[in-house]
């Protein structure tokens, strides 16, 4: 997921560390704070739930460090608890997915006119996204938005990695066809 430098801590090592060590703690966080929020706005659409939701996750994360076991990667730990925390705030309310900007945002040198073209691919992605199942939907959100290897995505969901990337290969090839069907 994030590449750390020679130099710097391992993500398990600045888990040990962050128990007692709270600069520790906010290396982990901005480690994993674009990921965490990309995450959640990809499945939300929405801002504040995905910031309300990322919050809630990384406070959920610094309460539960002291019980961090090296079973996995730190970040399949961590998007575990991210994907409890969306199942939580689904199912207090109704989903409502208006992805237009999910990817990053536009970088400053795009013309206006690649800005629009852009905000409406993601449109478009939006909605062929909302048709997929449940389960391909998590995958994807998982993979490409929260930036999660496919043996972390595998850890998150509870699947294997080779069922994992069945189901990012039927979804990719599920929303190939609904974007090229809603182009016709």
């Amino acid at each position: 997921m994030t590449l750390v430098q020679a130099d710097e801590p391992t993500d398990a090592e600045l888990a040990r560390q962050a128990v007692k060590d709270r600069a520790a703690f906010a290396d982990l966080y901005r480690r994993y704070l674009t990921p965490v929020y990309r995450y959640f706005y990809a499945r939300t659409g929405d801002v504040q739930q995905a910031e309300d939701l990322t919050a809630q996750t990384f406070v959920a994360v610094l309460e539960g460090l002291p019980l961090y076991r090296e079973r996995g990667t730190f970040a399949g730990w961590l998007f575990t608890i991210a994907a409890r925390r969306l199942a939580d705030h689904f199912r207090r309310r109704r989903p409502t997915v208006a992805l237009t900007d999910v990817a990053d945002l536009p970088a400053p040198d795009l013309l206006p006119e690649a800005l629009a073209e852009r905000a409406e691919q993601m449109a478009r992605l939006a909605r062929a996204l909302r048709t997929l199942s449940p389960d391909r939907a998590q995958a994807v959100a998982l993979h490409f938005f929260g930036e999660l290897s496919l043996s972390e995505t595998g850890q998150v969901m509870g699947r294997s990695k080779v069922a994992v990337k069945s189901l990012l290969h039927r979804a990719l090839r599920d929303l190939r066809e609904r974007l090229d069907n809603e182009r016709e």
